[in-house]
């Protein structure tokens, strides 16, 4: 089905012209002009990144969850406009509008689609964001990569403070510039929502904490932002949360020299974190993830009766134990999956090419530092920081859910993109330390 016109095409530079005014606007509050230049260069991908996906899914694929969303958005915005008064399903349930949906127009095709409240949520942005893009698949794919881009500049600014601003252009590469980031996190989908809206809440939660800087406004806009992100992935949230309990957790034992006190704390830490998990229904949270990502290859299957196509391109993953036990058992394995998967020899498509060029990079970035740090200095520097403690932690909770519940390469580029500016900026930041390390002993 054809969602691209010729008016997206013709409106696409006005909006384009639009944000680059806004961002140039923005870009002279930046004195470092190479600041300033990361700062355009990243907007420019991440527009790119929203066009170069639009592409993909209409001529390449033909389908994608971005035509979902579109489609379910397409429904409610004709609803509201034919009566006022169905805003009222904005805010009811997903059986509820699924209900709706069923009775007013009763498509199976999409109708499970509605049930589902993540799916539902991104559809009701879409159609509100429609009505500033004249409901033009293209437009409302750049307004949501415009998002993303925001909130991603408000986490590099985060991670280019703390690392004092040395090798900033290194920084901005890893974070802003990789290409799976830009490209997969800037179309109509939810990790555009995701990326922006988790870089804004570190952004908001760096500013109170560590800056010291608070505002009844940022405020707002921060419970909003997590609110919106929990809606959509609540596993995000909950990773977020016990990440940021490593800096309370780090902050109150390293005034501790004592082994066995510090001994003591871990334990406590330990049993804390693992009764907020069963509390949280971390295992449902799980199983969620694993559903969402099996449907993704469902749907490809229905679309392209590409079963064995597909299978080329696909992980080896076991029944998905939710269990303490079985999460620690298989850990390794899976994150390891995350992480640096797929080889250069497990690429049957040119989008996993590129996936596999990115994840041995990764690899031997990774592999560089352990060389270059030793092993147990490479560990040290990590849990001997706050800040690189807080980004292990996340990076390796979201490697560990993702390489448990992924099914295939596809679904699982787009769904570590959460994490890599994360590791990539634990990375840059590590580097830096070995180089400063080296030059006091010069």
């Amino acid at each position: 089905m054809q969602h691209i016109t010729i008016i997206d095409y013709l409106l696409l530079p006005v909006y384009l012209y639009i944000f680059y005014i806004l961002v140039k606007k923005r870009a002279i509050n930046y004195t470092d002009d190479e600041l300033r230049k990361i700062f355009f260069t990243a907007f420019f991908l991440r527009m790119f990144g929203s066009f170069a996906y639009s592409m993909m899914v209409q001529y390449y694929y033909g389908y994608g969850d971005s035509f979902m969303y579109y489609t379910g958005s397409n429904f409610l915005r004709g609803q509201l406009l034919q009566d006022a008064g169905n805003i009222k399903y904005f805010f009811e349930s997903a059986e509820d509008v699924r209900s709706w949906y069923d009775f007013e127009v009763g498509d199976v095709n999409y109708s499970g689609y509605y049930a589902a409240s993540s799916n539902l949520f991104v559809m009701k942005i879409s159609a509100l964001v429609s009505f500033l893009a004249f409901n033009k698949f293209l437009i409302i794919s750049i307004i949501f990569g415009f998002f993303s881009f925001a909130g991603q500049w408000r986490l590099f600014l985060v991670f280019n403070d703390i690392n004092k601003g040395k090798y900033q252009k290194l920084m901005a590469w890893a974070v802003l510039y990789t290409p799976s980031i830009w490209f997969w996190g800037s179309g109509l989908m939810k990790e555009a929502i995701c990326l922006g809206g988790l870089g804004f809440i570190v952004h908001f939660l760096y500013k109170f904490f560590v800056k010291k800087k608070f505002s009844l406004r940022d405020l707002f806009a921060l419970i909003f932002l997590i609110y919106i992100v929990g809606t959509i992935k609540s596993y995000i949230i909950i990773i977020l949360a016990v990440s940021l309990s490593t800096i309370v957790f780090y902050t109150f034992i390293a005034p501790f020299k004592n082994i066995v006190i510090k001994s003591f704390v871990i334990l406590i830490f330990i049993f804390s974190s693992t009764a907020i998990a069963y509390v949280l229904n971390f295992a449902e949270q799980l199983q969620i993830l694993a559903e969402e990502s099996k449907a993704q290859v469902d749907t490809f299957q229905k679309n392209y009766q590409a079963t064995e196509e597909e299978g080329k391109g696909t992980l080896s993953v076991s029944e998905i134990d939710g269990s303490l036990e079985g999460m620690i058992l298989h850990s390794p394995v899976a994150i390891f999956n995350c992480l640096f998967r797929p080889f250069i020899w497990e690429s049957r498509k040119i989008v996993i090419l590129f996936t596999s060029l990115e994840s041995m990079l990764l690899l031997l970035s990774t592999l560089y530092l352990l060389f270059k740090m030793r092993f147990f200095g490479f560990f040290a520097a990590i849990f001997g920081n706050r800040y690189l403690l807080f980004s292990f932690t996340l990076s390796m909770l979201f490697a560990l859910i993702i390489g448990f519940t992924t099914y295939n390469f596809g679904t699982m580029v787009r769904y570590k993109i959460m994490l890599m500016p994360f590791y990539y900026f634990m990375l840059v930041q590590l580097y830096t330390k070995y180089i400063e390390s080296r030059k006091a002993l010069i």
